[in-house]
C-alpha cells in the first residue's frame, strides 16, 4: 500500500516507521526541515514544502496515493490536508490526528477519520481505573470498542448466554474455554472455569463505573 504521511514529529516519523516495517511504500511530507530530521534513518521519499500545496501533494505521489495520515501537531492543518486528499485527489483512506476533541465532529461532517490523541489518553487512564480486568480496545468504524474478560461467576454455572447477558446488562461477545475463544450464541450455556468476554464501549464503561 502507498500511504503518505504528513507531518515528521514523534507522531508522524513513528508511524512511517511502522508502516514501512510492515512493508508499505511511505512517502513523508513535512514543512519543518528540523522536524523532517525524525526520519533521517528511514528508507521512504521525504518531501519538505506545505502539506496543502497541491503541487507538493502530487509530487509525493498522491494520485496514486491509497492512503494520507494526515499527523502534524495542528488540527487546522490535519483537516486541510485531509480534506485535499480526499475532495480533490480522491484518496479512498484518509486519517487525521485531532488534538481537540470538540474538532471530531467537524472532521466527520467532511467524512474524515480521526484519531484524538486526547481522548485516547483520557480513556486509556478510564481502562487503567476500570474495575474490569485485562481490557484492550479497537476502534471499529470510529468508534473505540473495548472487550474485557470477566471470570465467570458461580451463579451463572450452567446457565445459558442469552439469561447472563441479561442480567449483567451488558453484552456477552463470547467466552473462552481450556484456553480457546468461542463466539457466542443466545442459547449457549457456560461452564465452570470459562472466562466472559464483553464488549462496550468507552462511554458505556464509564457509566457502569459511576
Amino acid at each position: 500500500m502507498q500511504v503518505i504521511v504528513i507531518g515528521c514529529g514523534k507522531v508522524g516519523s513513528s508511524l512511517a516507521r511502522e508502516l514501512i516495517a510492515y512493508g508499505h511504500e511511505v512517502v513523508i511530507v513535512e514543512n519543518d526541515k528540523e522536524l523532517m530530521k525524525n526520519a533521517a534513518d528511514l528508507d521512504c521519499m521525504k518531501i519538505n514544502g506545505v502539506p496543502i500545496d497541491k503541487d507538493i501533494l502530487k509530487s509525493a505521489g498522491i494520485e496514486g496515493a491509497d492512503a494520507l495520515c494526515a499527523a502534524t501537531p495542528e488540527d487546522n492543518m490535519n483537516l486541510m490536508t485531509a480534506q485535499v486528499a480526499k475532495e480533490i485527489f480522491g484518496v479512498k483512506k484518509v486519517v487525521a490526528r485531532i488534538f481537540n476533541p470538540s474538532n471530531k465532529e467537524l472532521f466527520e461532517e467532511f467524512g474524515i477519520n480521526t484519531i484524538c490523541s486526547t481522548t485516547l489518553s483520557v480513556n486509556a487512564m478510564i481502562r487503567a481505573l476500570s474495575k474490569e480486568d485485562d481490557l484492550t480496545d479497537d476502534i471499529v468504524f470510529g468508534t473505540d470498542v473495548v472487550y474485557s474478560r470477566i471470570p465467570l461467576e458461580p451463579e451463572h454455572f450452567g446457565t445459558e448466554i442469552i439469561e447472563i447477558s441479561r442480567k449483567m446488562q451488558k453484552h456477552i461477545a463470547g467466552f473462552i474455554r481450556d484456553g480457546r475463544f468461542t463466539v457466542s450464541l443466545p442459547t449457549m450455556r457456560v461452564q465452570k472455569g470459562d472466562v466472559l468476554v464483553i464488549l462496550s464501549t468507552h462511554n458505556r464503561i464509564r457509566g457502569n463505573e459511576k
